[in-house]
């Protein structure tokens, strides 16, 4: 029996409104999926969507941080990374999709964004100029921290 190697993506989701006011993403997963694919088609043509659209899905969709982790199959996964680039929207808003990360297992892109968001708490710490702002911060990353579990 054949085993399936699968590559993940992980991926931040930039949203590129012309306004500067902070609304959630509201991200679906079917909407990421067919951006993706309208994405692959428009660089590879046919056949790059139909390469990645046989193992293609969404694993990990996090609208606070706004950070996706994209299953493909390892082969065409390189297609599907040539045009993540070139994402230019996700349902009706313009967004940019910056990859951050691709594993080989979504335990290491677990743990990449564990490294990773604990050296973001680390800058919003050192930015902070009082004990009063500091406290702020950990209690809004105990927040969020609490919703995710």
């Amino acid at each position: 029996m054949v085993r399936f190697k699968n590559r993940y993506f992980t991926t931040e989701i930039i949203p590129m409104d012309n306004g500067h006011t902070v609304q959630p993403l509201n991200l679906k997963t079917y909407d990421i999926l067919k951006s993706v694919l309208a994405a692959t088609e428009q660089i590879h043509g046919e056949f790059g969507a139909a390469a990645i659209k046989n193992g293609l899905e969404v694993k990990y969709c996090n609208e606070s941080t706004q950070v996706a982790i994209i299953r493909c199959r390892h082969g065409p996964h390189r297609l599907l990374a040539s045009s993540l680039p070139f994402l230019s929207k996700i349902g009706k808003r313009k967004v940019q999709l910056q990859s951050m990360y691709t594993g080989a297992t979504l335990v290491k892109c677990y743990k990449f964004l564990k490294k990773f968001h604990r050296e973001k708490m680390n800058e919003a710490l050192k930015m902070c100029r009082t004990e009063q702002e500091k406290k702020k911060v950990l209690e809004i990353m105990s927040k969020t921290k609490s919703k995710q579990n």
